[in-house]
């Protein structure tokens, strides 16, 4: 399982002239996000449905320190001078503004919640102290300004929940994004989610646009909800990152779509059909969130319950594992005996390259040996890397001359088997001992001895061969498979 990451440090501005070119940035593009979500603003609220600046700000502070919020103050004020709203009114909020940035990063980090968003715990708490609890500040502070210097046309309340709803969304999106994407330190997706990605995205644009164009009818949020199964497929497949990659697009088709909007869609009053949409949108983009998370923390289990029982490099059981097995083998037909057989298996020659070309070397030979394993016995069995060099398998239901029979084309597969290394080439060979179980074995380690004591006659005598142990045989006469075949 991976080690959980929590509360990573804000990212170092190792200068003041970083630090000044940071804040400047930071002003510039605060101020074009807020004319994004001014394009969406109705012209008798007076309040944009969504609000991308919201999230900005909290990544930057999240991320750069709670200094940065400053940042805000000058963005607001020229915000204001384009909107025509009166600069203490900008002021004020701007406060309100600060707060819901500043607020949320401090308690992230007093939580430590690990911001790329990997874990159920950490969403819920993101989502309730950042797009919930922050926007409660600029939205209160914000609201109360705009009622005490100018008037608002909007009751208290409602001018309220529209304010806190826009820039709820923006913290959603922009800001999860923001979060999980410099987490994840690269915005690159792994090459085989290149082509999904690019369907989705797709799928979101068109479903986005088709909705946005409805906007002046109740088929607006019917068409939105299509958005469900895209986000869910994603979701069940994908990281958090993926997931706020199609919210992020679905929020920037909508902040367009202002230039093709009908004139009367920006005249609504109180929750109109486009409150409705970006409203879906919020809820589509923390399900997603919501299953990604529960799928990643699905799978570190999955994955933990796996690696205790699989050897991790070539994907073969482990001891541990193969001797339960074993054991289970021995409780089902150690009374009565039958045709089961105890596979060993060694290499030969495999320190000599390890020590030549080094253990990266030494892998791929222990890997590629691990797939011929594979491929050559039957699918029904147990097959485990023991450690190091050596390997065993259970051989349910095979006669001992089958088995004989299969423990040769494996020797012989091997020692066709061939690794070109910067040294040279190399050829490896494996000494396989065989064992038949019987009621005369008591335990799985008294089993396994014998197909060692097997393997460790057949290195003995030469290497590169197959070795029957006779001892518990219920015929020590049987038949070889070669002329490498030797009973003991």
């Amino acid at each position: 399982m991976k080690p959980r990451i929590r509360g990573q440090s804000p990212l170092v501005v190792k200068s003041a002239v970083q630090w000044a070119s940071l804040f400047l940035a930071f002003i510039v593009a605060y101020f074009l996000l807020g004319l994004a979500g001014l394009s969406l603003q109705s012209s008798q609220t007076g309040v944009s449905p969504a609000w991308p600046a919201s999230g900005f700000a909290f990544a930057m502070v999240y991320w750069f320190g709670i200094g940065q919020a400053l940042a805000i103050l000058p963005a607001m004020l020229g915000l204001a001078a384009v909107a025509g709203v009166p600069f203490e009114v900008a002021a004020i909020s701007a406060g309100g503004s600060i707060l819901e940035a500043a607020v949320p990063a401090y308690l992230m980090r007093r939580l430590k919640l690990d911001p790329g968003l990997r874990h159920l715990r950490d969403t819920l708490l993101f989502v309730a102290i950042g797009p919930v609890l922050g926007p409660i500040f600029s939205a209160t502070i914000g609201s109360l300004a705009f009622h005490l210097v100018i008037g608002a046309e909007l009751e208290g309340l409602r001018l309220w929940l529209l304010w806190w709803l826009g820039n709820s969304v923006g913290f959603l999106l922009v800001g999860g994004f923001g979060l999980v994407a410099v987490a994840r330190r690269s915005l690159r997706l792994p090459g085989k989610r290149v082509a999904e990605m690019a369907v989705a995205c797709a799928a979101v644009v068109a479903i986005t646009a088709l909705g946005m164009l409805q906007v002046v009818s109740i088929t607006s949020p019917l068409v939105l909800y299509l958005l469900i199964p895209v986000f869910i497929i994603v979701a069940q497949r994908a990281e958090q990152f993926m997931v706020l990659l199609l919210g992020v697009t679905s929020l920037i088709v909508m902040l367009i779509s202002s230039t093709w909007l009908p004139a009367e869609s920006l005249a609504q009053t109180d929750l109109g059909i486009i409150y409705l949409d970006v409203g879906l949108v919020w809820v589509v983009t923390f399900t997603g969130m919501v299953i990604s998370s529960a799928r990643q923390e699905m799978r570190a289990r999955e994955e933990v319950s796996w690696l205790a029982s699989h050897d991790p490099l070539t994907r073969l059981l482990n001891r541990n594992a193969f001797m339960d097995q074993l054991e289970q083998v021995l409780l089902r037909h150690g009374q009565k005996g039958g045709d089961h057989v105890l596979m060993y298996i060694d290499l030969d020659r495999f320190k000599a390259l390890n020590d030549a070309e080094g253990h990266r070397a030494g892998d791929q030979v222990l890997r590629d040996v691990g797939a011929m394993l594979v491929e050559e016995l039957r699918g029904v069995d147990a097959v485990a890397r023991l450690g190091g060099d050596e390997f065993a398998a259970i051989l349910e239901g095979c006669s001992l001359l089958d088995a004989c029979a299969i423990a040769e084309n494996l020797r012989s597969l091997v020692e066709r088997y061939e690794y070109q290394g910067n040294l040279g080439h190399y050829r490896v060979e494996v000494s396989i001992g065989l064992c038949e179980l019987s009621p005369g074995h008591l335990s799985p380690e008294e089993a396994l001895h014998d197909a060692d004591s097997a393997c460790y006659e057949a290195k003995r005598t030469g290497r590169n061969r197959v070795t029957v142990s006779s001892r518990f045989a219920q015929d020590a006469n049987s038949p070889g498979a070669g002329q490498d075949i030797r009973s003991r």
